[in-house]
């Protein structure tokens, strides 16, 4: 379900050093939507299509082990979702799942790349974020 582009993606802390002109063209690479409770929004395995930023509302992040099912992170406003297998061309190292209703930011996977390549503040916080993630994962970064 597609809704009018409601966040000032400015207000976002990943977006806190762009400047105005980044801003701007960073906004034309997102899409606002609405996300209903319960609903996939990555598969573990699954190729990778997609970034996804949270404007409202969170998400649970969960990985397949030799135990079943473990629920590994909670994301929420502000955070963001998929860039791992965006950065590495892998397949997605875990699922995530909307915990309640969400509002999310979300740019295909050529988009992330156009991101990536106008605001070097922002590809700097999600290559962090996306280490640190690897790390706790145990996974290639």
């Amino acid at each position: 379900m597609s809704a009018p582009h409601v966040v000032d993606i400015g207000e976002l802390e990943l977006f806190a050093d762009c400047t105005k002109a980044e801003l701007r063209q960073i906004r034309s690479l997102t899409t606002y939507l609405q996300v209903p409770k319960d609903q996939v929004l990555m598969r573990e395995g699954s190729p990778a299509h997609e970034f996804i930023i949270i404007d409202s509302g969170t998400a649970r992040v969960s990985r397949v082990t030799d135990d079943g099912v473990a629920d590994v992170a909670e994301v929420g406003s502000g955070e963001f979702l998929g860039e791992m297998a965006l950065l590495n061309g892998s397949r997605r190292t875990a699922t995530a799942t909307a915990e309640t209703d969400l509002g999310v930011l979300v740019s295909s996977a050529s988009e992330f790349r156009s991101i990536l390549r106008l605001a070097p503040s922002v590809a700097d916080k999600i290559v962090k974020t996306s280490m640190d993630r690897a790390a706790i994962l145990g996974v290639a970064a």
